[in-house]
């Protein structure tokens, strides 16, 4: 039996946009808003967090407290932006007061976390390349005479936060890391390539090159050949890491970030990407996700609405699993705007009450509404 990690509760202070905010780390936690309202920021400061108290029980550093990983200051987050100091000048992420924080981190359990950017379509084409630059970085600090303009211009060019240099390290240890194979998961990850990219990935052991065949037919009647993941359409990149993450790496207990799950899939399949992550959750995966997308949260609405559908009549009526039902209890929904995080209501009866999309569809079809009866009434009049 999996043990579960606390729903720990953080307190978010002058991270990016976010002037002050709180959010409670559920099996499904779901961050939107507007552009630009620190959703991106906050998870990237969630990843730090656990990624620290994973380095924290690997370690096993006697000098080392329990106690430090409370709060990722300041001069920690610069660190996992790859920011200046101005850009994170008093700004905090922590645990909020009154928690129960065990003083020997080893009560906890371990967790591993995986973070998709939503830079992955060109890191996924590029990786090679960001690789070379690491490797040229390597190169000068191996050399007696470094030519300290050539290091300077290389430095600079390889500044990314954690997280997509994490993203960058995994890509090319994907030969190493297939000779893994997830525990459980592999069921999901054919799920994935049925219902969603239509296709077969294949990782050349030798070269760590990424090829794509799809299922379909061509016009000939012969099955598709196989081809480079350059030249796949932008929902089959997108996909790729989160096919491989659950083929070769998910364990129960994990924690799946994913920075905009919505990035160029069709609204057909951003349904069933929201249907995959709900079995996910149910699975022991702790999903936490970024979205703009209605499409999204308006089918994790079904679903929650769905766990109380204790016939499964209606599961059944509308050809859903009954793995894909949500418990609200395992669901926390936050919006990112004017400057701070607000929960949205979240109900049995509902589901999630996403204000921020509710108001935008409303006005663009009393917008829509208006101009088209406006036009319809100016041409009657010419009549």
């Amino acid at each position: 039996m999996t043990i579960a990690l606390p729903e720990f509760t953080f307190e978010v202070t002058d991270l990016g946009s976010v002037r002050q905010g709180s959010f409670t780390h559920k099996p499904l936690t779901i961050f939107c808003g507007p552009n630009n309202t620190g959703k991106t920021w906050t998870m990237y400061s969630l990843y730090g967090f656990y990624k620290g108290l994973e380095s924290f029980q690997d370690n096993q550093d006697p000098e080392w407290d329990a106690e430090d990983f409370k709060i990722l200051n300041a001069e920690e987050l610069r660190f996992l932006f790859n920011a200046a100091p101005r850009q994170l000048e008093g700004a905090s992420f922590a645990l909020a007061a009154g928690q129960d924080w065990p003083v020997n981190v080893d009560a906890l359990p371990s967790c591993n976390v995986f973070l998709m950017p939503a830079e992955r379509n060109g890191l996924h084409l590029f990786f090679r390349e960001l690789s070379t630059r690491r490797a040229a970085l390597l190169h000068h600090a191996s050399r007696d005479n470094i030519n300290i303009g050539d290091l300077l211009r290389d430095v600079i060019h390889s500044r990314y936060a954690l997280p997509i240099a994490d993203y960058i390290d995994w890509l090319n240890n994907l030969s190493e890391a297939q000779r893994a194979k997830s525990d459980g998961y592999h069921d999901y990850a054919e799920s994935l390539k049925r219902s969603l990219v239509r296709g077969s990935f294949r990782i050349d052991a030798r070269t760590g090159s990424v090829e794509f065949r799809p299922y379909r037919f061509r016009r000939d009647a012969r099955s598709a050949a196989s081809m480079g993941l350059h030249i796949t359409s932008s929902t089959v990149k997108s996909l790729f890491g989160l096919w491989f993450y659950l083929e070769y790496q998910a364990e129960a207990g994990d924690i799946l970030m994913i920075d905009e799950p919505e990035l160029n899939i069709h609204p057909d399949n951003q349904r069933q990407i929201a249907r995959l992550l709900a079995r996910l959750v149910n699975a022991g995966i702790r999903v936490v996700i970024s979205t703009h997308s209605d499409y999204i949260v308006r089918e994790f609405n079904t679903l929650i609405m769905l766990s109380q559908d204790t016939d499964r009549r209606l599961q059944k009526k509308h050809r859903y699993q009954a793995d894909e039902a949500l418990s609200p209890e395992k669901v926390g929904a936050y919006l990112f705007d004017q400057q701070t995080i607000v929960p949205f209501g979240i109900t049995p009866e509902d589901g999630i009450y996403a204000t921020t999309f509710d108001e935008v569809i409303a006005d663009l079809n009393r917008v829509n509404d208006d101009v088209y009866y406006t036009l319809q009434e100016q041409r009657e009049a010419v009549k």
